[in-house]
């Protein structure tokens, strides 16, 4: 089967299922299609080119339209075997299915050679669509601004993963905000799984550069057992499992 050589754009077909409808009706939620590359590193700096030359023009037109409200391209720091990730953000779902599929037929019509291209050098992925549940940016604001650096953490979660959203926003975001003030961390969100592989929720925090980022989470579960130790014990007992990356944002 020939992989679309973006899938993230090429799930806009997917979208139209009864609880997706359900979400475009909150106008207020930040909605995140993810789609997280393998590639071959050898040649992944023109994965990156492609990207750049290629695709950004036409969703940076998406967002001077107001269809989606940003996107982002992120490269692999450290972590799992996810190489790269591109991202679309929005709070208006069919708005921003549209844009997806426009961008998908200017793509291919006017670009196969690079999609291509692309494709033989990112030939595997996995597609998430995520939902914003808590975050320290306003919905129409998020991801307009980042740090330098991201830090992701991706949750495998058992059935009381709504217990684990109560206790981030009660117990972790006043830390996180927190330490916003204090200039540890630039911004973060808590995402939701709505389609996609086996993680179940994620959090992301941004920050200034490799190093704070590599100390930070060591910064956050302290301040976590000091603050309230059951709930973040109990919270590690819903969200068994985890795989962290520090991706370069661009």
């Amino acid at each position: 089967m020939r992989m679309h050589p973006f899938p993230a754009l090429a799930v806009a077909a997917s979208l139209c299922g009864p609880s997706l409808a359900v979400a475009a009706e909150a106008p207020k939620t930040a909605m995140v299609f993810a789609t997280y590359y393998r590639c071959t590193e050898a040649t992944e700096d023109r994965a990156d080119a492609i990207f750049k030359d290629v695709v950004s023009p036409v969703l940076k037109k998406e967002v001077d339209a107001g269809r989606i409200g940003a996107y982002g391209w992120s490269k692999h720091w450290a972590g799992g075997d996810w190489r790269r990730l591109e991202y679309i953000v929005g709070t208006d779902l069919d708005k921003m299915v549209d844009a997806r599929d426009d961008t998908i037929k200017k793509l291919m019509a006017e670009h196969p050679k690079e999609l291509a291209e692309f494709g033989s050098i990112c030939n595997s992925h996995d597609d998430y669509l995520w939902a914003s549940a808590a975050s320290s940016q306003a919905p129409e604001a998020l991801a307009r601004e980042r740090g330098a650096v991201g830090l992701s953490t991706y949750f495998q979660c058992d059935a009381h993963e709504d217990e684990a959203d109560a206790i981030v926003k009660a117990a972790v975001a006043p830390v996180l905000n927190q330490h916003i003030q204090e200039g540890k961390i630039t911004s973060w969100n808590w995402l939701q799984h709505r389609i996609g592989g086996k993680y179940r929720r994620a959090i992301v925090v941004d920050g200034a550069d490799h190093k704070s980022m590599l100390k930070y989470w060591g910064v956050l579960g302290q301040a976590l057992d000091a603050a309230q130790p059951r709930l973040w014990e109990r919270f590690g007992e819903i969200c068994y499992s985890h795989t962290d990356y520090v991706w370069d944002l661009k």
